[in-house]
């Protein structure tokens, strides 16, 4: 293809432009074409920083369907209560499951949670100690590496929680995945445990503890010596906790006479026939049903705008298993939900239009500067992050004197989606995040914090930078592995992820085990040529705008140019990260040249390429040194 038609092509889709008067004042113009910024209010959106009850945010679908948050024993959770639950005898506790099971069915819980209090009863959820939002395990005098018992002890903890402050006389525990072990064998130790709710169970403690060894074999090229006989993500499981779990059989459960039991699994097994025989001799009452409607709940969602779960087998079940009474139940004392350790001190934040958006506070436990860091999504993980990466970042900031706000985007975590759309997972980049960094940029300033950062990671990365654009008041922006500066509509993740080096795919061709996939139809091969072909074009279409705007002929339109050169004019400081083997450093170096050469032109900006890490951060040891490197160039930024 000549010079001529790549630029007549370019030209066409926009890519670059003739040649104006006025060059800078296009270059500006782009700027604000490609970002839309919204005008930047200062300090318009109200701010809550809610108590533990009495304080609460209403549910779209319901004003009367309320969320309110609460700690006890350094765990965190929500008590959804509505109208029609205020004065019901029945009360659900919620158990989750754990590492991706949590994730992935942290919003449908909350829905779940929602339908239950619309349903009259009342419900919460929350997470176990070293997990979302909770303290870690270290923090509540546990043993190094116990989380068996600790989490037996929290669920424990949380049911008497739920019935001393509600009032309520009966509990239904509700778990899914390895939540419905804890759930069954919580329920076995009380005699108020009416009804028992178990989504996809896990049965066997042993059958769970081998997936977890087999996912963390899976991920060995990211793991790191450790006295822990299991270190995995988040969790760190000594050889007790190991034995322990492995030790746990619901067929020996006893549950209490004349319990009801609702089993909702992914396919029938001996072993789920076993155990509900082993109930039924115990007096219990057991229905076992499909889990079709609720797949939803384990499915990784990595476009958002998927279709939400069926709730309604789960709740038709509940009313007519343990049926609500209505009781005088006693005002629930206003308090503020918040959590503290050595160095931080963490409490929930709903701001924006309608309080519809939340985010972690976590402060210093000492006096604070005016900085705060808003560390966004990543995909459509809540708010505390894959393995906790965002609870663990916050709290490390914290140590180091700095305020930091981690923001569940609308439509993910606790945030409510917008009108229309609240029952539905957003879209990871196609959803405009503007107004929610905006809200966030508000909400710290009204409290007092004048300089603002944003750190992201992966498609939190991509929205970061928008928003830095966009907003003035952030002047410190750290991207981790960001894969695309710019996303047109049409543009799909998959797509996006064959847009790899070519080296990359001749280099898996000498696997074997990638024919094997290759022939089992696992690859998607045009989809794969045809992201190279785009790769080729887009590559050949750089090097044509850069001609041509040196000889003054074009103007570029580049977007990572663009976003550079406005946070280079107003002096922000911005950090690229990426891993060493990332597909996003391709991408970024097809904007800045091989090693970001062409970052240089941009003042404040900076490359840090880090050898031993992956691009989810899997890793303990890459948490902590990504962290590091990211506390390092804030304290940098501000001179200090």
């Amino acid at each position: 293809m000549g010079l001529s038609k790549v630029t007549d092509r370019l030209r066409g889709e926009g890519m670059i432009a003739d040649p104006p008067p006025d060059l800078t004042a296009v270059n500006r113009s782009l700027e604000r074409d490609w970002l839309v910024a919204a005008p930047v209010s200062r300090g318009a959106s109200a701010v809550r920083s809610d108590g533990a009850c009495g304080d609460s945010v209403a549910a779209p679908q319901d004003r009367e369907r309320l969320m309110t948050p609460v700690v006890f024993n350094n765990c965190f959770g929500w008590l959804h209560s509505s109208q029609a639950s205020a004065a019901s005898d029945v009360a659900v506790l919620l158990c989750p499951g754990l590492n991706r099971d949590a994730l992935d069915a942290h919003y449908p819980l909350r829905l779940l949670a929602d339908e239950f209090a619309a349903a009259g009863y009342l419900a919460m959820r929350f997470d176990y100690p070293g997990t979302g939002d909770s303290c870690d395990l270290a923090d509540i005098d546990g043993e190094p590496g116990d989380y068996w018992a600790a989490w037996q002890q929290s669920v424990a903890a949380a049911a008497d929680w739920l019935r001393g402050s509600t009032g309520a006389r009966r509990l239904v525990f509700c778990g899914l995945r390895f939540g419905a072990l804890l759930a069954t064998l919580a329920a076995e130790q009380r005699d108020d445990a009416a009804g028992l709710i178990l989504l996809a169970p896990v049965l066997r403690g042993r059958s769970y503890m081998r997936q977890l060894s087999v996912e963390a074999q899976l991920q060995s090229g990211a793991a790191e010596s450790s006295s822990y006989t299991l270190d995995f993500q988040e969790l760190r499981f000594s050889a007790e906790t190991v034995a322990a779990i492995s030790q746990a059989d619901l067929r020996q459960v006893r549950l209490m006479n004349g319990c009801e039991v609702g089993v909702f699994s992914q396919s029938d097994s001996s072993l789920l026939s076993d155990c509900a025989e082993a109930w039924k001799r115990g007096g219990a009452k057991v229905t076992c049903a499909s889990f079709e409607t609720l797949e939803p709940m384990l499915h990784h969602n990595i476009q958002g705008e998927g279709q939400p779960s069926d709730f309604s087998a789960i709740v038709d079940w509940i009313r007519q298993a343990v049926p609500v009474g209505k009781v005088s139940l006693p005002e629930i004392a206003s308090r503020r939900a918040i959590l503290s350790q050595p160095g931080w001190v963490e409490e929930p934040l709903r701001f924006g239009e309608g309080d519809r958006l939340f985010g972690m506070l976590c402060r210093p436990d000492t006096r604070a500067g005016d900085m705060a860091v808003i560390i966004t999504n990543t995909g459509v993980d809540p708010h505390y992050g894959f393995a906790r990466f965002g609870a663990e970042f916050a709290r490390r900031l914290a140590v180091a004197g700095i305020v930091s706000l981690r923001l569940d985007f609308s439509g993910l975590g606790d945030s409510l989606g917008v009108p229309g759309k609240e029952e539905v997972v957003s879209s990871i980049f196609e959803s405009d995040r503007l107004l929610d960094i905006r809200a966030a940029a508000d909400a710290l300033e009204s409290l007092g914090y004048h300089r603002l950062a944003m750190q992201g990671l992966c498609s939190g990365a991509y929205h970061a930078l928008r928003g830095a654009v966009a907003d003035p008041r952030i002047e410190i922006l750290m991207l981790v592995n960001m894969p695309v500066f710019h996303w047109r509509n049409g543009d799909t993740i998959e797509f996006v992820a064959h847009k790899h080096a070519t080296s990359d795919y001749l280099r898996k061709l000498r696997s074997l085990e990638t024919w094997k996939q290759l022939l089992l139809g696992k690859f998607n091969v045009r989809g794969i040529i045809h992201a190279q072909r785009e790769r080729l074009f887009e590559r050949i279409g750089a090097v044509a705008s850069n001609a041509l705007r040196k000889l003054g002929l074009a103007v570029s339109q580049n977007p990572a140019h663009c976003a550079m050169a406005a946070l280079s004019r107003r002096h922000a400081k911005t950090l690229l990260l990426y891993a060493a083997n990332d597909g996003g450093l391709d991408v970024f170096e097809q904007h800045f040249g091989r090693g970001g050469t062409g970052l240089r032109a941009f003042q404040g900006a900076s490359l840090e390429i880090v050898q031993g890490i992956d691009h989810s951060l899997s890793g303990r040891g890459m948490r902590r040194t990504v962290a590091q490197l990211m506390i390092a160039f804030v304290a940098a930024s501000l001179g200090t």
